[in-house]
């Protein structure tokens, strides 16, 4: 058995030498697909980039001697299957959850990295959902099964327990609010809001009546995803009411915008919103396939997207997020990958 491994391993090596010295630095090739919406004639605003699915689509690629190693032993799964939450943080590097590993994926362009947390099956670690980043490198993962929120650290790799037991029953969209120092925690189950501190991590208050009971001014229905906007606003999806619920820094409602229905403005199936610099709103529809964008006082600018598996093309969409580049990214769920688009302020970099 020892001699056939040391064959083996002696083959793999003669073969990962002879490419050896096709090694690149890793860098993000050209989009093979020039789109943008909205069509030609038109001022174009939005720019389709690239798909990601593996490492290897935006040229991340092991070492000689880690990829002899992983041939010889078996690799985990690099690929991703269910995508959802997603984040960014300030050295580049994407988080991206996926619920059928139960794990996150990390692309790490800037280092040639990619890996994958938590490493070993982690207890408790039954469906992860949303993903957000806070202070001191701490991660935050929803988990609608286990109905808390895990926290780590060092990219991951450090495990330092869950938040929310006894209070959350089905958490699933998460944000940080940095002005406030607020964990933002949604209970779709519960249809509330919930508050953490995110110095001690310690429960504050609820936003939303139980199980859409009459009585406070944010009422939600099956609420599924949050964001902070820069101006410090929050877009909460109430999914099943069919409108985006908008609230200031101190959780207080200050507007709304959407109504069921399957016209241009109207929702479906809304889930994952973000917000990009210029304070435009972006909101996913599963059901339409795209992603409609609009004002800050909820007035319909563009539609892009729909349904398929070309690019700029989707299958249950379910999350977005915009970068501070203005890069937006959207968990194309069914199609097994993340598409990345560009804003375009005031139409430029279109050549």
């Amino acid at each position: 058995m020892k001699l056939n491994a040391m064959c083996r391993l002696c083959g793999i090596a003669g073969l990962f030498l002879l490419s050896a010295c096709a090694q690149q630095a890793a860098t993000i090739e050209a989009p093979a697909t020039d789109l943008f919406w909205p069509a030609a004639p038109e001022t174009p605003r939005i720019r389709y980039l690239y798909a990601l699915s593996q490492p290897e689509d935006i040229q991340i690629r092991a070492g000689l001697f880690r990829r002899m190693a992983e041939a010889f032993r078996g690799s985990g799964e690099k690929n991703i299957h269910s995508p959802y939450g997603l984040a960014r943080d300030g050295q580049g590097r994407l988080y991206v959850v996926d619920n059928f590993y139960q794990a996150v994926h990390v692309f790490d362009p800037e280092n040639n990295k990619y890996f994958r947390f938590p490493k070993q099956g982690l207890e408790g670690f039954a469906n992860p959902v949303d993903i957000a980043l806070g202070v001191n490198g701490r991660i935050y993962v929803s988990d609608s099964v286990a109905g808390r929120v895990h926290v780590f650290s060092d990219q991951g790799s450090k495990y330092s327990g869950s938040i929310g037991a006894g209070y959350l029953q089905r958490p699933t969209g998460l944000a940080v609010s940095h002005r406030t120092g607020e964990l933002l925690v949604l209970d779709t189950l519960a249809s509330q809001l919930l508050v953490f501190d995110e110095g001690d991590l310690s429960f504050k208050r609820a936003v939303g009546a139980p199980n859409g009971e009459s009585g406070t001014a944010a009422m939600f229905h099956y609420p599924t995803n949050v964001t902070v906007a820069r101006d410090g606003r929050i877009y909460v999806t109430d999914s099943l009411n069919f409108r985006i619920q908008v609230l200031n820094s101190d959780l207080d409602l200050i507007g709304d915008f959407g109504a069921a229905g399957d016209a241009p403005g109207n929702f479906s199936r809304p889930k994952g919103i973000a917000t990009d610099s210029d304070g435009h709103v972006y909101v996913i529809d599963a059901l339409f396939d795209n992603v409609q964008i609009f004002d800050d006082q909820g007035g319909l600018l563009l539609a892009f997207g729909g349904p398929g598996s070309m690019p700029g093309q989707f299958w249950l969409p379910n999350a977005i997020l915009i970068d501070p580049d203005d890069r937006i990214y959207v968990s194309d769920s069914y199609n097994k990958r993340v598409q990345v688009f560009q804003y375009l302020k005031n139409g430029e970099n279109a050549e």
